[in-house]
């Protein structure tokens, strides 16, 4: 079951987990951007990996670059878990498994580090999400003795920057191409290229993989003219090379069988079905996506779904957007329930394809989306 705790210092909430030696998945939300999350994975209060909850790809090119160039490794599309595609190097035999605890422990410790620089914020825990393919057993305070200084410096750094997804925004060129100047040691190419990614709108990550420099590097150099306002620094959004004018309905769902008929339903009628798995990515996507109906299993075992219906409900990004509720039944308690949580609508799951085409109905035919 997943506890949501308001208003917790991560580092100690991480702490008092660590000294109880619980096992599952610790997700902190960015304080000043619902869209950036943290997760540290526990067992028996030994830190089995720590990653981010978006972003993966923009990690894995900046945390691995080098290597995967140097090896003509080519990355797949798209990345949506880093310990999933390099627990497959391994067993692809492409890196040996020494190779892959050292990367896992590096992919970890950098993600502790903003973990822990992060002040009071929501916390998650969810005691049955643990790591399948276990390579890390690692104990918090030697992991994190060489990057204390890190952690002191981002978070000496917030508010102004509060995470390395952020997309700087460069409101005066001149001052930053004086800054440059200023800036001593930096061949001409660098220059080159850290203007050409400011220019394409790159997160901290990217534009540090450009120029081969380090995330943290990048941000003590923006910050005075964050502070004077010659950059501004903008929230993380997945820039998606897919571009779809097709109205989006979210699926909420841990069951495939589940999935498959609601984007055969929907998907034949010309609407995009972005399918989710994980509650904890749904209000990601939800915003990413702008959609015009999420649909939400209750019986998830993460975190019913009317939990995260109301959850989604204190984002004014879908406040208003119709969500609806798949139910195994449809009696008063779940009526009950799901007008307590705000939900739009409740469907039951045994008739899923005949409700669906009436929600399509109700929801979807008028949308705005599908005028001429």
């Amino acid at each position: 079951m997943t506890a949501v705790i308001t208003r917790q210092i991560p580092s100690e909430f991480l702490q008092t987990l660590i000294k109880e030696k619980a096992t599952g998945r610790l997700t902190v939300q960015n304080p000043l951007d619902e869209l950036v999350t943290w997760q540290v994975y526990l067992g028996k209060g030994k830190i089995n990996f720590a990653n981010s909850g978006v972003g993966g790809m923009q990690r894995v090119r900046y945390l691995l670059g080098n290597y995967l160039n140097e090896n003509k490794i080519s990355l797949p599309p798209q990345i949506t878990d880093d310990y999933k595609y390099i627990c497959d190097l391994w067993k692809q035999e492409i890196i040996s498994f020494q190779q892959t605890r050292s990367i896992l422990t590096q992919f970890a410790q950098e993600a502790l580090v903003h973990f822990l620089a992060i002040p009071v914020t929501q916390c998650y825990f969810d005691q049955d999400d643990s790591i399948k393919d276990l390579f890390l057993n690692l104990e918090l305070a030697k992991t994190t003795q060489s990057v204390e200084h890190k952690i002191r410096y981002w978070g000496e750094l917030y508010p102004q920057i509060n995470s390395p997804f952020q997309r700087p925004l460069v409101e005066d060129w001149q001052e930053v191409k004086t800054m440059l100047d200023l800036s001593y040691r930096r061949s001409e190419q660098w220059c080159e290229h850290l203007l050409e990614g400011l220019k394409n709108l790159s997160c901290l990550y990217e534009l540090a993989r450009k120029t081969n420099s380090s995330v943290l590097e990048l941000a003590l150099l923006f910050y005075p003219r964050i502070k004077s306002g010659e950059i501004k620094m903008l929230p993380y959004q997945e820039i998606s090379v897919e571009d779809s004018n097709l109205p989006v309905v979210i699926s909420v769902n841990n069951r495939p069988s589940v999935q498959q008929v609601v984007r055969e339903t929907l998907g034949q009628r010309g609407f995009k079905v972005v399918c989710i798995d994980d509650p904890c990515h749904a209000l990601a996507a939800a915003i990413s996506h702008n959609p015009q109906l999420i649909l939400i299993d209750a019986d998830m075992p993460e975190i019913s779904g009317y939990e995260l219906c109301r959850l989604l409900r204190k984002s004014s990004a879908v406040k208003e957007t119709p969500i609806i509720l798949l139910n195994q039944n449809d009696g008063v308690m779940e009526q009950i329930q799901g007008r307590l949580a705000k939900a739009s609508g409740q469907i039951n799951k045994q008739f899923l394809s005949q409700e669906l085409r009436q929600v399509r109905k109700d929801y979807l035919d008028s949308s705005p989306a599908l005028c001429p």
